[in-house]
């Protein structure tokens, strides 16, 4: 039986274009002409921007339902909280790569607007009865099992390239790999397929710290495909002929791929770190009697649901610090050589310091006024992005939330939120000064 709910397709019907005939492009390239004004000159390579926009989508709308299971883990030395960190700064990489993709063939990556995933909803353009449904949910062996393990699930061996209704992220990915190589058999004589827009950058200065993957610099179809055999293999894996969809040994053939300590990119033995992301999940979910305790948060969390004002301030300053950092994080892709680096100025400190510290402070505050944060439901980040949102901004909201916390009620409660939105306040100061923006308005 069909789903009855279906995947957003922004894109309409993008891989129709990229895989029918002349006549079918034709007809792209020129309906892309009338989008961007009369007179102007369409970019044949219109429908691929549009497919690796797609893919960073993709991997974009896994990462903070990823964090929001990651934040409602109340132990950060189990099993389940490493597994799921490390996926996390992977999918981070994924991002990053898929990003310079886009730029090497012509594009400009972005992460803002209609970019932003709305919870609970399907991955873009995904098969409704083979992906999950997926939300902003507390971590349980369930999620892990029937939402994580599912969105990273292997393709099978010789699964065909999917792009419309793909039924896994790899067969996705495959598709855009035959649009580019579609596009290079179709235009040997040019335009270019690997021809960067003026003004575009890509990243290969992203720290990922101890986990594997590296971006890297595309300027080619073989480049290309490299960074795409990362974002597979780190993923979902790779099922060889004949071998089980779950492997029968924790260090089976397929499933944790990585970069070597020799520069090389390839298979890893002995460390649970280089398992796929699928196997990492399929591990913790089939581990439930050592899963660890979690935060009662509500799932899916909606502000008008919200009656007490500390969790409606809180939510607000994560949403605009979360604003900042899309806005931070798709500037780093323009070259901007007289400005500080919106990556390492922004986007990153705001994802490592004040991201996290905001949303376990709404973990921990009560939904409701007059609630119990022991016993719950207690509030969580919305994810809501908020055009033109400014440092000067986060902290009037701050200083709103940290007015709130007076009032809470607990001694110990109180103290503890007031000395994180007072530690925040040093983060946004930092922040103003790196980035080169007054906190005066």
């Amino acid at each position: 039986m069909s789903s009855t709910a279906d995947s957003k397709k922004p894109f309409g019907n993008l891989f129709s274009r990229l895989g029918g005939g002349p006549d079918v492009g034709r007809a792209a390239i020129a309906a892309h002409g009338e989008a961007i004004g009369h007179g102007a000159l369409p970019d044949p390579r219109a429908s691929l921007h549009d497919a690796a926009q797609l893919a960073l989508q993709v991997e974009f709308t896994t990462i903070p339902p990823y964090l929001t299971a990651l934040y409602s883990i109340a132990d950060p030395a189990s099993d389940a909280y490493q597994a799921l960190r490390s996926v996390v700064v992977e999918e981070m990489f994924h991002l990053n790569q898929a990003a310079n993709l886009l730029v090497a063939i012509g594009g400009t990556p972005k992460f803002t607007g209609t970019a932003v995933p709305e919870y609970p909803c399907f991955l873009p353009h995904s098969n409704p009865d083979r992906m999950p449904f997926i939300g902003l949910n507390r971590a349980s062996p369930d999620v892990f099992e029937k939402t994580f393990a599912a969105i990273e699930t292997p393709a099978p061996p010789h699964a065909p390239a999917q792009g419309n209704q793909y039924d896994t992220i790899a067969q996705l990915y495959d598709a855009l790999k035959e649009g580019m190589k579609r596009y290079l058999s179709r235009h040997p004589d040019g335009p270019p397929l690997f021809q960067q827009a003026p003004n575009m950058r890509q990243r290969t200065d992203i720290y990922l710290g101890k986990f594997g993957g590296k971006a890297v610099r595309v300027s080619d179809i073989e480049t290309a495909e490299y960074g795409i055999t990362q974002i597979e293999q780190q993923g979902e894996g790779s099922i060889l002929d004949g071998q089980s969809m779950i492997a029968d040994s924790r260090w089976g053939a397929y499933n944790h791929y990585g970069q070597r300590t020799d520069g090389t990119y390839g298979p890893i033995l002995g460390t649970p770190y280089e398992m796929s992301h699928f196997r990492k999940f399929r591990a913790v979910a089939l581990d439930v009697a050592n899963f660890p305790a979690t935060r009662p948060i509500t799932s899916n969390p909606r502000r008008q649901d919200y009656s007490n004002e500390t969790a409606l301030k809180l939510v607000e300053a994560f949403d605009i610090a979360y604003s900042i950092m899309l806005d931070a994080l798709e500037k780093s892709f323009t070259d901007t050589p007289n400005e500080p680096d919106p990556f390492f100025a922004l986007a990153l400190p705001l994802m490592h310091h004040v991201m996290p510290k905001l949303a376990l402070s709404l973990m921990t505050t009560p939904m409701h006024a007059n609630g119990n944060g022991s016993v719950g439901p207690n509030a969580a980040p919305t994810y809501l992005y908020r055009p033109g949102c400014t440092l000067a901004m986060l902290e009037r909201q701050r200083a709103h939330a940290r007015q709130a916390a007076s009032g809470v009620t607990g001694r110990a409660e109180r103290a503890d939120l007031t000395a994180v939105l007072d530690d925040v306040r040093t983060d946004i100061v930092e922040l103003s000064e790196a980035a080169d923006q007054p906190l005066s308005s």
